[in-house]
Order: structure tokens, then C-alpha cells, then sequence
């Protein structure tokens, strides 16, 4: 009866533990598990709550008062921009890259409603980064999240937008109807061949865009989004335009 009663005993006080150990949310998987090679990123991933109740998965490195957001291709998430974020970083600056909702870790909410409404998740790595000790914030975004970028920058506090790529309609960012109310500075990066992104497309863009600030820069090549950072001859150049761009503003 004894050994029977210290059993049950047992039993219960796991049982507790288990629950109390599966109520809050899972520890986010580390950079080595979700992308293998970190670019040098040594930081803990964490869950970033947007405020409309979504969980996403979410990195930050780099100190000082400019910020950087950066907002994924499609479909991908954040390690793609993992060699990038150790460039800004190295450069001084804040940098805070996430999965969209529906997107890698994050979660996926079913209302098709909340599945699009990529403007809370801009905002949440916004508050992140301005909480962090960042006072002015840039929103970087490459192919579908230069899209997103476009359409959901004229409700948000910007010191500036980069489009890599970001095309002008997809995945339910429509950043040609949305781009006349921006006012934040605009950079349209993009190259000359891009199957995605044609010249005369990032053009009508730029023109339409509401912000007085505005310049496109084209390259050779169809390099397309984080590429153009990353995996192009000319790279280096593009990541010296870009950062040149931020640090006058």
C-alpha cells in the first residue's frame, strides 16, 4: 500500500510538472537547428507577440540607435538573410529579422483575414527595436517582403524603406495601390534582366510613391531580393548603397 501510494504520488507530481512545463508557449528551436549555418549570428531566438495575438519566431543583434527590420522573401523566412543581418550588424547597427505569420516557426492563423495582416508583425519588430534603445527604425524587405514592405509602410513609424525586388502585387501585398501614401524615404534597388521586378514596374512605383525622398538603383544581371545583397558580383556594392542610404538619414 505504501509503495503503491508513493507511486501515485509520483505520478500526480509529474503530471503537474508536465502541465505546468506545456502552458506557456514552446522554447523557440535555435538558429543551428532551424538554419544550420548562422552567418556568425550568435544570438537567442525568441517569440515576438504582435498585437493582434500572433506568435512570431524572431532574431536581434547589434546595438545603437538605428535599427534595422528585415522582412523575408516567399517562400522562405529569416535565414536567408542571416549573412546580410551580420553585415548590418558589423556596421553598426540594430538589427531584428522575423518570420512572417504563416512563415517558418511563426504561427499560422487560420481566419484568412489574419493570415494577411502583415501590418501587426511590421509592427511588433518595430516596438521590438524602438524598446531595445533603437530611436529611428528602418524596414528592409526582399521580393514578397519588399512587396509587403511597400504596402504596410504608410501606417508605420519609419525613418526609411528598401526594396530589394519587391514586386508590385503578391501574395496579397499590393504595394502599387498602397505606395501613394507613403511619405518615409524610398530606395527601389533592383536589376535590369529581374523576371519578378521588370524596370518599367519599379519605376511606375517610384513614381508613384508619395515620399518626396526617392531613388531607384538597377544593376546587371536578374539578381532578384536578398540576392542582390548577398550572392551578386556586385554584392558589396549594393550593401555599400544601401547602407550609405541609411546612415543619411
Amino acid at each position: 500500500m505504501r509503495l503503491a501510494s508513493s507511486v501515485l504520488a509520483w505520478s500526480a507530481l509529474a503530471f503537474v510538472v508536465t502541465a505546468v512545463a506545456g502552458a506557456g508557449p514552446p522554447v523557440p528551436r535555435t538558429l543551428e537547428q532551424k538554419c544550420g549555418d548562422t552567418s556568425g549570428i550568435a544570438t537567442r531566438p525568441f517569440w515576438l507577440e504582435t498585437d493582434d495575438g500572433v506568435r512570431l519566431y524572431a532574431v536581434e543583434t547589434g546595438t545603437g540607435p538605428v535599427g534595422v527590420v528585415l522582412a523575408h522573401e516567399s517562400p522562405a523566412d529569416l535565414c536567408g538573410w542571416l549573412p546580410y543581418m551580420a553585415a548590418l550588424r558589423d556596421a553598426g547597427l540594430r538589427v531584428l529579422a522575423f518570420d512572417f505569420r504563416g512563415y517558418g516557426d511563426s504561427q499560422r492563423p487560420s481566419p484568412t483575414g489574419k493570415y494577411l495582416a502583415y501590418g501587426h508583425d511590421f509592427r511588433a519588430a518595430i516596438g521590438r527595436l524602438r524598446a531595445d534603445g533603437a530611436r529611428k527604425v528602418f524596414l528592409i524587405g526582399a521580393s514578397f517582403g519588399g512587396a509587403a514592405s511597400l504596402t504596410y509602410a504608410p501606417d508605420l513609424p519609419l525613418a526609411g524603406v528598401v526594396s530589394l525586388s519587391g514586386e508590385t502585387q503578391v501574395a496579397g501585398a499590393d504595394a502599387l495601390a498602397a505606395v501613394s501614401r507613403l511619405r518615409a524615404p524610398l530606395l527601389i534597388v533592383g536589376s535590369r534582366d529581374d523576371r519578378y521586378l521588370s524596370v518599367p514596374d519599379a519605376l511606375r512605383l517610384l513614381r508613384r510613391a508619395g515620399s518626396h525622398d526617392k531613388r531607384t538603383a538597377f544593376y546587371p544581371g536578374a539578381f532578384h531580393g536578398w540576392d542582390l545583397v548577398e550572392d551578386a558580383p556586385y554584392a558589396a556594392r549594393v550593401r555599400k548603397l544601401v547602407l550609405a542610404w541609411i546612415r543619411a538619414r
